[in-house]
């Protein structure tokens, strides 16, 4: 079980997490093989409509990406958790595209692309990520998470992205009996992001 925090996934934490996939510009072509193919298979029917068209940051893709992922990594019909279509994930994951430095978001952007698309050539799935059935998406979803340490790092980014964004809300924390930060509860002042410790 994922704990509630409210801290936010900062461009650093993102862009350390995505550091093997930053060193490795050669992905940009596989993108564009897996967009290719892509646009092949759904005969040029352009891009898909998002899920919220009030959204400011997040791509008609990105969204469809990350309402199927939290589908898939929050199931919460049937369970005392919350439910996750009652909880602004999309619009928490925005805000915080939003505050990111712009290469850590096309960073990001291209690692969405390779994971949402990669699923046309990889596992033999012929279709994009977020239209994949539930258990088609569970089993790509595993395939990336003991896949390369490119894959692993793209999947751990993009499952904290989606927990962080359905914790942060104070209406979550009732199922797991967490209330609130204790920093908040005792009143000790945030004193932002330390610095480590110098040798």
């Amino acid at each position: 079980m994922n704990h509630p925090d409210k801290q936010h996934l900062s461009s650093d934490q993102i862009a350390q997490q995505l550091g093997p996939y930053s060193r490795r510009r050669f992905l940009k072509g596989s993108v564009a093989v897996a967009m290719a193919t892509s646009t092949v298979l759904t005969l040029g029917c352009g891009s898909p409509d998002p899920v919220q068209p009030d959204l400011k940051a997040l791509s008609p893709t990105q969204q469809q990406l990350f309402a199927r992922l939290t589908s898939v990594l929050l199931p919460t019909a049937g369970t005392t958790l919350f439910p996750v279509e009652q909880t602004p994930v999309l619009r928490n994951l925005d805000h915080l595209f939003e505050g990111l430095d712009e290469k850590v978001r096309g960073d990001l952007g291209g690692a969405i692309g390779l994971f949402e698309y990669g699923s046309l050539v990889l596992g033999g799935y012929f279709s994009r990520f977020s239209k994949l059935s539930d258990t088609d998406a569970v089993a790509y979803i595993e395939s990336w998470q003991n896949g390369n340490s490119i894959q692993r790092g793209i999947i751990t980014t993009l499952k904290k992205l989606v927990y962080a964004s359905y914790w942060r809300e104070e209406s979550t924390w009732v199922a797991v009996d967490y209330d609130g930060p204790v920093s908040e509860r005792w009143g000790i002042p945030s004193l932002g992001n330390a610095p480590l410790p110098a040798e």
